[in-house]
């Protein structure tokens, strides 16, 4: 007889065999970005190289393309462009993950895995399912080929919690620091201000010497409120500054600052400064959220993050959902600190593939990767169009200001934005540079070498798919050949 675990993976693959020639006629696949096989994908999880290869599991519905969770799914690479995707490897086939196998991270350590998530319980019955309802547990599982996965073990329960803290813990980064092992988990701390609730979004980082006896070692708290709940949390050292990523939920709109509902970003933290004060977005396109980083064999501070961002659907929709799936990871970006921002580029492998440049500063293309490559010095104003004159994205640059929008040349919106309008970016100084990268469906732009970077989806029609480029001459256009 089957397991539990045997027969969720069972409909998993059935599903993806099912759908398999249906989802690789789709228009909008991807060459060099993480997607999933079938159905639904968002946060990227356990991101780590083990064995020299790199490892990226990910939240996975293969079983309904409105997500849902369920599954980890799980892709490895060589050289962090080209994706081998593998069989899921947790299902919520136990008591403590009944719910739902949330988010979490990978530690290596003596040639093992460990891999540690949240498992979700949602009782039934009449609850705000925010203080009640709700079971948050924090899982261990171990590997020794990143694959095969050891029996589940619960490291941490409701009970190990402040008694101020909401049902909404998850989502735990491990890593070992000084001889010791730490959690970062993302949470939602109960507040009210004069009688009105006000839950202020938090982080917690426990302490282990064994990796499964944790303890409480101290609250990450902002000054003032700064949404009601922090996902997805990431601590680490880069070139000698300590740097806290979160996503905070619940941050009021502002017209050049959190455009979307959701926001991802990060502070460089100091002794005098609060979490919130010091807050940058990782990315100030459409579609970004739960970025997770990770330290390769080469020890590069690589970040990668989910191409989408929660509960969108009312605002705007990916039209790959017509053939069986949706969303993407974002290209691999390696990590470092000038004047104090950290500044975010495709990680180098992409200079490998074959490029071959275009002439001119126009052309059409198909499903191959495009880089475009414009240098601003002396230039007031470009624009880069992508798309045709009815159904284009024009990425606007002028000074220091950056819009991204789905508008064509009536200024209509554009249906290759699925209902996206427009973002808005901003560099300290004029614009220098200008990389952009297309890789089918999605769109990725890094300005002044990294110091901005904003991302989209974008679904044009082959025969929709050219580009021009306006107002600055010193532009190049390359095409992978692969």
């Amino acid at each position: 007889m089957k397991s539990e675990k045997e027969r969720r993976i069972a409909q998993a693959k059935e599903a993806e065999n099912r759908q398999k020639d249906r989802i690789l006629s789709c228009p909008f696949r991807m060459k060099y970005h993480v997607m999933p096989p079938v159905g639904w994908l968002n946060d990227p999880n356990g991101l780590c190289q083990f064995q020299g290869v790199y490892q990226v599991y990910f939240q996975y519905s293969p079983l309904n393309v409105n997500g849902g969770g369920g599954f980890w799914g799980h892709c490895t690479s060589r050289d962090l462009l080209h994706w081998e995707y593998q069989d899921p490897v947790l299902t919520n086939d136990c008591p403590e993950d009944q719910s739902g196998v949330y988010s979490g991270s990978a530690l290596i350590e003596d040639g093992r895995m460990y891999l540690y998530y949240t498992g979700n319980v949602k009782l039934p019955g009449n609850y705000n399912y925010i203080d009640k309802g709700r079971i948050s547990s924090q899982m261990m599982v171990t590997s020794e080929d990143g694959q095969q996965m050891s029996e589940k073990t619960v490291v941490l329960g409701m009970k190990d919690y402040p008694d101020d803290m909401t049902a909404h813990i998850r989502d735990p980064k491990v890593w070992k620091e000084h001889g010791k092992y730490y959690m970062i988990l993302g949470a939602r701390k109960r507040n009210f201000d004069t009688g009105i609730r006000r839950d202020t979004g938090c982080a917690l980082v426990y302490v282990s010497k064994n990796k499964k006896d944790w303890k409480l070692d101290y609250e990450i708290l902002p000054d003032e409120n700064f949404g009601y709940m922090w996902e997805c949390p990431d601590l680490f050292d880069l070139e000698g500054k300590r740097v806290l990523s979160f996503c905070p939920q619940g941050l009021r709109a502002e017209n050049e600052r959190f455009q979307n509902l959701y926001q991802s970003g990060y502070s460089i933290l100091t002794e005098k400064m609060s979490p919130e004060k010091g807050f940058r977005e990782w990315d100030m396109g459409f579609d970004f959220y739960a970025p997770q980083t990770f330290e390769d064999e080469k020890g590069r501070r690589i970040l990668i993050g989910w191409a989408g961002v929660p509960d969108t659907m009312e605002v705007h929709r990916n039209l790959s959902v017509d053939h069986g799936w949706q969303h993407c990871l974002t290209i691999p970006r390696e990590l470092r600190v000038e004047h104090g921002v950290v500044c975010q580029m495709p990680v180098r492998e992409l200079d490998l593939l074959s490029w071959k440049q275009e002439e001119g500063t126009a052309c059409c293309f198909g499903r191959e990767m495009v880089k475009i490559e414009a240098k601003m010095q002396g230039v007031h104003f470009a624009d880069i169009r992508i798309g045709t004159g009815q159904n284009e994205l024009t990425i606007h640059v002028e000074e220091d200001r950056i819009r991204m929008a789905f508008l064509n040349e009536e200024g209509k919106p554009s249906p290759c934005g699925g209902g996206r309008k427009s973002r808005i970016g901003r560099t300290a100084s004029p614009v220098k540079t200008v990389l952009v990268l297309i890789d089918n469906s999605i769109v990725e732009l890094f300005v002044n070498d990294g110091e901005l970077a904003m991302t989209s989806r974008i679904y044009l029609e082959e025969s929709e798919r050219s580009i021009a480029v306006k107002g600055c001459p010193d532009c190049r256009i390359w095409k992978a050949e692969e």
